[in-house]
């Protein structure tokens, strides 16, 4: 069979490309061109053009602020406990083999398979003030007098929410790690068993260097899913109590579904979209530096 030249292959790719070019191009157009206009869907009247206007809106808009402290809290949080949850119990587990190795890691991974609807809700029923497993334990122990009501409290529902997900993430980082150590050359260890290199000696001075920039690359990921996380935060809490709870994608969710703001919320999406195209670029820029040392 003769071998397809590659302009012919190259025509095959395209269709993909014109797909993908619809899918995603077409929507970022958009929210880019009506970011720079007022328009709500309930006022049955033409997008009115404010250049700037809705960009000096939000810069004077405190909820976008709450909502966008939360969202750094929410996933710098759940990025660096999880990573070093998820770290640590690889290391820990490193040396298991055969059957317990197997029981084990399908044990440490299966939140990771809970879709993250379930997630919320089972932390929901969990965190619950009268019958919650949580208020349940921690009274046993007593490290609680009383109930609390995790969700409905200002000063705490935000962390709730970020146990949650911390849960949710580990699985990845711990999977992540795993893989990365599996790849460690058995000279390099077997060196530092004949230079008599402590445990601690080891982890900081041969593997952690090699997990470096798998660790990149997944919190990359991580960020990045995180800081779209909808379900959780809406399934949870919808943003509450009043605002504190309320991320950068809940926010854009109700100013375009609630108060069908398409204007605002397409503003409000283009700053969400260069923000997370800023934490990109620093994250590349930095495994491309490590790469190159």
């Amino acid at each position: 069979m003769p071998a397809l030249s590659k302009p012919f292959l190259h025509w095959m790719v395209l269709p993909t490309l014109l797909v993908l070019l619809a899918i995603i191009g077409y929507p970022v157009v958009s929210t880019v061109y009506l970011s720079f206009f007022g328009y709500n869907l309930l006022d049955f009247t033409p997008p009115e053009y404010l250049g700037l206007g809705n960009f000096k809106d939000m810069a004077n808009d405190r909820i976008f602020w709450i909502s966008l402290k939360n969202t750094l809290y929410y996933t710098g949080g759940t990025v660096l406990v999880s990573m070093l949850i998820g770290t640590a119990v690889a290391l820990l587990l490193e040396n298991l083999k055969g059957p317990v190795w197997s029981c084990v890691r399908a044990l440490v991974v299966s939140p990771w398979a809970v879709p993250f609807v379930v997630v919320a809700f089972l932390f929901r029923f969990m965190y619950m003030q009268n019958g919650g497993i949580v208020n349940d334990i921690l009274l046993d122990l007593g490290v609680i007098a009383s109930p609390v009501s995790w969700l409905n409290r200002a000063d705490i529902s935000l962390g709730a929410i970020i146990v949650a997900n911390i849960w949710a993430t580990i699985p990845f980082f711990f999977l992540l790690v795993s893989s990365a150590l599996s790849g460690i050359p058995d000279a390099v260890l077997e060196s530092a068993r004949v230079d008599r290199a402590g445990l601690w000696s080891t982890i900081f001075h041969i593997k952690l260097p090699f997990l470096r920039n798998p660790l990149v690359v997944g919190s990359l990921l991580m960020v990045i899913s995180n800081f779209n996380d909808f379900a959780k935060v809406w399934v949870m809490t919808q943003g509450g109590p009043g605002y504190a709870t309320t991320t950068l994608v809940v926010y854009v969710y109700r100013v375009a579904f609630e108060r069908f703001e398409i204007g605002y919320a397409s503003a409000l999406g283009l700053i969400w979209l260069l923000l997370l195209l800023l934490v990109s670029v620093f994250y590349i820029r930095l495994l491309w530096n490590r790469q190159n040392d």
